[in-house]
């Protein structure tokens, strides 16, 4: 069986973007995310999108020059080749290979991808995946990293609806940037990992 992780930034107030849809709050990339980021990406088989974040990533990743950029090799390689599912309703057709268009129910298809053997599924952003997710019980990992900014409105990260989750710590990291990065388990789970 595979793990669902769901590797995600969002500000102290909860949003993971802006009422625009911005996110360019973020800080940049330093050492510490390149290692939280590759550390979650070396266990990858398959990375998961929404139709907005997989249109940022598709637009800016596979025609990166990391050499003239200063981006990390390792992520942005890992990102461009690892198989990708993009859950929509309105993409015709997915440029950003290796990527699979899927007009389905999130929870249920992720629930029928965790049950096959493979590395891990890996969510990144894109909250109304995510919150489907969180509210089927199928994210074995949340890796979360909290930007030291209060946004005021925009998108919650696990929607507006849900249940109650109790969460375990594994560990928690404070970079020198002023990012939090934590890494939970579902209650209960914390013995198996």
């Amino acid at each position: 069986m595979r793990k669902v992780v769901l590797d995600s930034i969002m500000s102290l107030d909860g949003y993971y973007t802006d009422s625009n849809n911005n996110i360019e709050w973020f800080l940049p990339f330093e050492e510490e995310d390149l290692t939280w980021s590759r550390e979650i990406l070396e266990k990858a088989g398959l990375l998961v999108f929404g139709r907005t974040t997989y249109e940022e990533f598709s637009n800016f990743f596979p025609s990166l020059d990391t050499n003239a950029t200063g981006w990390d090799q390792i992520l942005v390689g890992q990102l461009n080749k690892l198989p990708k599912i993009v859950f929509s309703r309105t993409i015709k057709k997915a440029d950003w290979k290796p990527s699979t268009i899927v007009n389905a129910d999130p929870a249920a298809e992720i629930s029928r991808l965790k049950g096959e053997e493979g590395k891990d599924i890996v969510l990144i952003g894109s909250g109304s995946v995510v919150a489907a997710v969180v509210r089927a019980g199928l994210v074995d990992e949340y890796r979360i990293r909290i930007e030291p900014v209060i946004v005021g409105s925009g998108k919650r990260l696990f929607g507006e609806k849900g249940e109650m989750r109790s969460l375990h710590l594994v560990y928690a990291r404070s970079f020198r940037s002023g990012v939090t990065a934590l890494h939970y388990v579902p209650k209960g789970t914390e013995k198996a990992k």
